[in-house]
């Protein structure tokens, strides 16, 4: 179990340090002899109106649409995360829209060209084996949770792009 512990806390480091969680599990399941190349597989197209906490994150003036996209991350037929992103189309250019309505192409991916960066806002273990020495012997299907700000250039300025909940799952403490 020190092991997958170890793991956990090696992955979390990454996230943090990472530009996207696209960047960081590319980089993770390259590391490990996976597929490098990261899908995403929506889950839920429908609109989800953005929490009050979420519209104030990405200081979108009120009545200005707040996008949602709920997917998951996978490296080959491996499932590492599933994750909510709200995100505010009108500083996203077209392209990145279309990609995030259309395609299979991560978040993380579709905003590089706009230098994103991560502000981690909170952790929750899902597991104590996690992020701790527990002995625990079968892990559970999600380790942890991550949610962050991504900011992104907009018209020469940093700005928040999305707000994001990232649940990570078991196949990445192998």
């Amino acid at each position: 179990m020190r092991l997958r512990a170890r793991r956990c806390e090696a992955l979390l480091e990454a996230l943090r340090a990472a530009s996207s969680a696209t960047a960081a599990l590319s980089a993770w399941a390259r590391s490990r002899g996976w597929d490098g190349r990261i899908l995403a597989r929506k889950l839920e197209t429908a609109t989800r109106p953005a929490p009050e906490e979420v519209a104030r994150l990405l200081e979108v003036p009120p009545g200005e649409p707040i996008g949602f996209r709920q997917v998951e991350l996978a490296s080959g037929a491996r499932v590492l995360s599933r994750a909510d992103n709200w995100y505010a189309p009108g500083r996203l250019p077209g392209a990145v829209n279309a990609g995030l309505c259309d395609g299979s192409i991560p978040f993380g991916a579709l905003v590089a060209p706009l230098e994103p960066r991560r502000q981690v806002l909170g952790v929750a273990p899902l597991w104590k084996g996690a992020l701790q020495d527990w002995r625990e012997l079968t892990p559970p299907q999600a380790l942890f949770r991550l949610s962050a700000v991504v900011t992104g250039l907009c018209a020469g300025q940093r700005m928040p792009l999305a707000v994001v909940s990232e649940t990570y799952l078991a196949a990445l403490a192998i």
